[in-house]
C-alpha cells in the first residue's frame, strides 16, 4: 500500500489491492517525517484493513524496526516489519540493549573487560567477547566488527519480537 502521507492516496491504494486475491498486505512507500506522523498514518489507516476479507490476512510494515515505532506498530495491528535497522546500526557501531543503546566506540567501553553488550543476551557475540574487544575491534577498524555487532543487534530484534509475540498471547497487548 503507498500513497505517502496523503490519506486520498492511500485510500485508493488500499481499496484496488484489497480488491486483487493477495494473501496478505504491505504498508510501505512514505510513512511520514518521524514516529509521530508513521503513528499517525497507521491509526486512520489500519482501521481500513479491518473490513470484510481484509481483516484476517497478514499486514507487514515495510522498513520499519526502531523498538518505539513496531511496539506502536503491533498495537494497531501490524504483523511483521522488515528493516535495514538493527544492522545499520551495529555497522556504525551501535549495539542495542535492553538498557538502552551502547555506543561501543566510546572511549568508556575501553577498559569494559567481562562485561557484556546486554546480560540477558544469549546471542554468540555476548557469549563470547566483552565490550572491551569489541571497543577494540571497532578502533582498529577491523572488519569482523561489523559483524559481530550484527549478530548481537538481530538477537536483540528477534528477542524483542518473541516478547511482543508472548504479550500477545498473554493478552497484554
Amino acid at each position: 500500500v503507498h500513497g505517502g502521507v496523503d490519506v486520498e492516496f492511500r485510500i485508493r491504494s488500499i481499496d484496488y489491492l484489497t480488491s486483487l486475491p493477495f494473501d496478505g498486505y504491505a504498508i510501505g512507500g512514505s510513512l511520514g517525517n518521524g514516529r509521530d506522523e508513521l503513528k499517525e498514518l497507521l491509526q486512520w489507516m489500519t482501521p481500513l484493513f479491518d473490513q470484510g476479507d481484509r481483516k484476517g490476512k497478514p499486514r507487514h510494515l515495510l522498513g520499519i524496526a526502531d523498538e518505539e515505532s513496531i511496539r506502536n506498530a503491533v498495537t494497531m495491528g501490524l504483523d511483521t516489519f522488515d528493516s535495514c535497522y538493527p544492522t545499520r546500526l551495529g555497522r556504525h557501531g551501535t549495539l542495542l540493549s535492553r538498557n538502552g543503546h551502547v555506543r561501543i566506540k566510546s572511549g568508556k567501553h575501553r577498559r569494559s573487560f567481562g562485561v557484556k553488550i546486554d546480560d540477558e543476551c544469549n546471542c554468540s557475540t555476548c557469549q563470547q567477547y566483552d565490550r572491551a574487544y569489541l571497543w577494540h575491534l571497532f578502533k582498529a577498524n577491523e572488519p569482523i566488527a561489523v559483524t559481530l555487532a550484527a549478530i548481537h543487534n538481530i538477537q536483540y530484534m528477534t528477542d524483542l519480537m518473541a516478547r511482543i509475540r508472548q504479550d500477545i498471547l498473554e493478552d497484554k497487548i
